[in-house]
């Protein structure tokens, strides 16, 4: 073997290893292109996926706090229409109250003015008679037991434990006067009455003896 031809062996081996390094650069090359594509492309797909989860986790968040909103609206809306029922139920007993308080004490005045009494303002007290009155005496008469009936409601001593002491005029036509003795104490009272046509017989003064 001649020196040449050992030189030209020598070189091609060269070029080979050279050739062999360049292609082994070259597919560490891409191997590592090729892992940096996939890796940045499953980076990019997962933070692509947190930020949908955490877009959605958001929006999840608004709507929980919407309907939380909602909810406490209703709450406070059904809070307040109780708050009206309750006030406008208290106005009522409220009224309803008063109405019986009122009833019992105009039934209460209505019945001490049908007992009567020496305090007065004092009423009629209703008769039976018709056409002219003429005022009488006789103690059968009808006259006589109206006037009886207003010496006992003006005096508000009853009819049964009254004995009249004098029963006559009273310086008018319309007018009478009567003594009366309360038959329970011993009271007596002078009692003033005024005659009205369809009305009967009205007390108009009391005095006690």
């Amino acid at each position: 073997m001649g020196r040449k031809e050992y030189r030209s062996r020598f070189e091609k081996r060269k070029q080979n290893r050279v050739l062999n390094i360049a292609i082994g650069v070259v597919l560490l090359l891409i191997v590592v292109v090729g892992a940096s594509i996939f890796i940045n492309g499953g980076s990019s797909q997962t933070t692509s996926s947190n930020h949908s989860a955490d877009k959605k986790d958001q929006s999840s968040s608004v709507n929980k706090d919407s309907n939380k909103n909602d909810d406490s609206s209703i709450a406070v809306e059904d809070k307040n229409d109780s708050e009206a029922a309750d006030e406008n139920k208290d106005a009522s007993k409220k009224e309803d109250s008063e109405d019986k308080d009122k009833e019992a004490a105009d039934k209460e005045k209505s019945e001490d003015k049908a007992k009567g009494g020496p305090e007065g303002p004092w009423d009629p007290v209703g008769t039976s008679q018709t056409g002219e009155h003429t005022k009488s005496y006789d103690k059968g008469s009808s006259d006589w037991s109206e006037q009886t009936k207003a010496l006992s409601y003006a005096s508000g001593i009853p009819e049964d434990q009254m004995t009249i002491l004098w029963l006559g005029n009273g310086g008018g036509p319309d007018k009478s006067v009567g003594r009366v003795l309360s038959k329970a104490d011993g009271s007596r009272y002078e009692v003033q009455l005024q005659w009205e046509d369809g009305k009967g017989w009205k007390p108009t003064s009391v005095k006690k003896q």
